[in-house]
């Protein structure tokens, strides 16, 4: 899994980054034979997906407390919103919820 840089804690509303494939998620990646006496198969990397999609501007920013002690207990988190209505894990720089894309800041 992916480490976000230390500089995505400070992501403001206006700032550029550039989004990501993450090409260790299943969905850019690809099936391949992997025993064929047992039919099975393994998941590799596809050469063929391209890792840069683009650059975006944040558009939103919202802090989520940790909520202990209830059947719902999740950690606290930071993200901030990309124009294409994804958010993003400011801890890992992942598309929260889901870890296929993920987002590096601009310098």
């Amino acid at each position: 899994m992916p480490t976000a840089p230390a500089n995505l804690a400070d992501l403001q509303i206006g700032d550029r980054v550039v989004v990501k494939r993450n090409l260790d998620h299943p969905a850019w990646m690809k099936q391949v034979p992997a025993d064929l006496r047992d039919g099975g198969t393994r998941w590799v990397r596809d050469p063929s997906v391209v890792e840069t999609i683009g650059i975006a501007v944040v558009v939103d920013r919202r802090h989520h407390p940790a909520t202990p002690g209830s059947w719902q207990a999740c950690a606290a988190k930071t993200l901030v919103r990309l124009p294409s209505g994804f958010w993003y894990d400011l801890a890992t720089g992942l598309q929260d919820g889901s870890g296929a894309t993920l987002i590096e800041r601009i310098p």
